[in-house]
């Protein structure tokens, strides 16, 4: 997005990080606001159809964005982009919905995997279609992805949607009470924590790049964050498989602290290729944050209380998400772009931190049914 940015007008590094930052806290904003909404229709009609409305959604944005004439629409499509989004959410509180209560970690580490599998293989295509087709075509190509997408989910996700009794369907009161719960409420703060920490680094990465070699800048700055992905969805499966047998919340405080040393070494690399070697590696410990961090999410509610979960969970990702580009934008006009990295490694080890003081016990895949986070029993 940044090299984007540059092709509306002659901006300089600095203020192409500055208003992507812009751009990705509106999104982020948005869907800090509305995710909550869609949390509470999810529960009252079911996830799947939440599914299908984000991925139709951002399909018909995408087509909006790839004709934008100015960083002003940009900014505004971005804004849209927010309202319809979420899938993330909706894809993870359908998979809690239809997934054993006792195999929900190893449920996560597929959806982190196909994620993180999706991560991977998005940039690397666009930065090769971005240097050979131009930064636009790419939003052709996501709108296509979204709609195939969505598609494959109509037709082919099958998800038993029982509708609740009058008396438990989901309501803003209990969104409130769900949201200041012991058990949620901590876990959304080091969601939002741990999400200011790589989305610092989104507006950074092609223009790191390119400082290093102006040559195919954006199909490395692809395959670095490419990589990456690929490396956090091989974590992400096996840290899955380790979930059922393994303390949730320890390999959470390991994956923020692990993730945290690894951020650093980035910002010594003289060149694109120990760059993108580096990059790879900050990966290694993704899946030991994303399943634990997703998996406690269902463990901490009932599952009618899942769609509300996930969405305040989507909620307090957006709004690290949106602070993040925007705290990266402002760190690199000001300070460099090397700034960016220690702040991004400094945060991941305050989430791990928060876990250690702040989360509560409920931290294995055996957890009873009848623990909820209003304290009363599932029934």
């Amino acid at each position: 997005m940044p090299m984007l940015v540059q092709t509306m007008g002659k901006f300089t590094d600095r203020e192409a990080a500055f208003w992507t930052g812009i751009a990705s806290a509106i999104m982020g904003i948005t869907l800090f606001l509305t995710a909550p909404v869609w949390g509470i229709v999810a529960d009252r009609w079911g996830r799947k159809p939440m599914v299908i409305r984000a991925m139709f959604g951002i399909t018909a944005v995408s087509v909006g964005m790839a004709l934008v004439p100015n960083v002003y629409w940009l900014v505004i499509l971005r804004a849209v982009t927010g309202l319809f989004g979420g899938s993330m959410a909706a894809a993870s509180a359908l998979v809690a919905s239809t997934t054993p209560r006792e195999k929900i970690p190893y449920g996560m580490g597929i959806l982190m995997m196909a994620i993180f599998g999706g991560s991977a293989f998005g940039p690397l295509i666009g930065g090769l279609m971005a240097d050979a087709l131009g930064y636009r075509s790419i939003f052709y190509v996501v709108a296509a992805v979204y709609f195939v997408g969505g598609l494959i989910v109509l037709f082919f996700a099958r998800e038993n949607f029982v509708p609740v009794p009058k008396e438990q369907l989901a309501t803003f009161s209990k969104l409130g009470k769900l949201v200041k719960s012991p058990q949620i409420l901590p876990l959304l703060m080091v969601l939002c924590v741990l999400a200011i920490g790589p989305s610092m680094l989104g507006p950074i990465i092609p223009l790191f790049v390119q400082q290093l070699s102006a040559k195919s800048a954006a199909s490395a700055a692809g395959l670095a964050m490419g990589l990456m992905g690929v490396v956090a969805a091989i974590s992400s499966i096996i840290a899955g498989r380790m979930g059922t047998r393994v303390d949730l919340k320890k390999m959470l405080i390991w994956g923020c602290f692990c993730t945290g040393v690894l951020y650093l070494p980035p910002v010594f690399a003289t060149t694109v290729f120990w760059f993108i070697l580096l990059m790879a590696l900050s990966g290694l410990f993704n899946g030991g944050i994303m399943v634990p961090s997703n998996s406690l999410i269902a463990l901490s509610v009932s599952q009618t209380e899942q769609g509300m979960a996930y969405g305040l969970q989507q909620s307090a990702n957006s709004l690290g998400s949106g602070l993040g580009p925007l705290l990266g934008g402002v760190l690199a006009s000001t300070l460099g772009l090397k700034s960016v990295f220690p702040v991004s490694a400094a945060l991941f080890i305050i989430a791990g931190v928060l876990v250690i003081k702040l989360l509560p016990g409920l931290s294995r895949a055996r957890v009873p049914e009848s623990i909820v986070v209003s304290g009363q029993s599932g029934k």
